[in-house]
């Protein structure tokens, strides 16, 4: 029985591509491993962070994790579901896009707006961009998603905006494990539509004190 046989008449290509992890943390983890119980078997994780403990309430790590490179621990838990995963890892701060194949697919998930868009800046200077970016940006009640095909940096000026004009919440009010697993939900359903030509949703937000989904642009 395979891993995509309950859904496979709803997606069945996560296979064809590489999906390049920008951050191994909340989002990044949450996304890899439903990408991973979706099918997906070709991923690029970039993090140079180890788990700690403050880690494993908002992210898909576990006691037994703490103490190791954030890359190495989600590198256990895909291949723990998907055996025959083919999983490269760049323990550094990102500086490079390591272009794969024509079939890749970025998920950005840093903490930092500085970061995102330093990331931005490296994956467009190259010669090879991937099919699409989906920049995940989660508070601990607040999630908000973009979506660009073909990235340029004018294009992500669009929707980015310096930290300063970020979430002023204290570090305890930050993160939280059900707006983590909502995020890797969001960017798994996106990639689905993306990836069998169905319409995507370019910009949204999710609140959860209100329970409201908000659309900004639709394509």
């Amino acid at each position: 029985m395979g891993v995509t046989m309950r859904f496979e008449d709803i997606v069945n290509n996560m296979n064809e591509y590489t999906f390049h992890m920008l951050g191994c943390g909340a989002i990044g983890s949450s996304a890899a491993i439903q990408l991973a119980r979706s099918g997906a078997e070709k991923f690029c994780l970039y993090d140079y962070d180890k788990v700690e403990e403050h880690n494993i309430g908002v992210s898909h790590y576990n006691i037994n994790d703490i103490g190791k490179f954030k890359i190495n621990a989600l590198e256990d838990h895909i291949l723990s579901i998907s055996r025959g995963a083919n999983i490269n890892k760049y323990n550094e701060a990102f500086s490079e896009f390591y272009y794969q194949d024509d079939n890749d697919i970025v998920i950005m998930g840093f903490d930092s707006m500085k970061d995102r868009m330093g990331a931005v800046v490296a994956i467009c200077k190259g010669r090879h961009k991937p099919l699409f970016m989906i920049d995940g940006r989660m508070g601990a009640e607040h999630y908000q998603q973009y979506t660009i095909q073909s990235p340029t940096v004018n294009k992500y000026k669009k929707v980015w905006y310096p930290d300063s004009q970020g979430d002023p919440e204290p570090c305890t009010a930050k993160a939280t494990s059900y707006c983590a697993n909502m995020s890797g939900s969001f960017i798994v359903n996106s990639v689905r539509k993306l990836i069998t030509g169905q319409p995507y949703d370019k910009e949204f937000s999710f609140n959860f004190p209100t329970m409201m989904l908000a659309f900004k642009s639709n394509v």
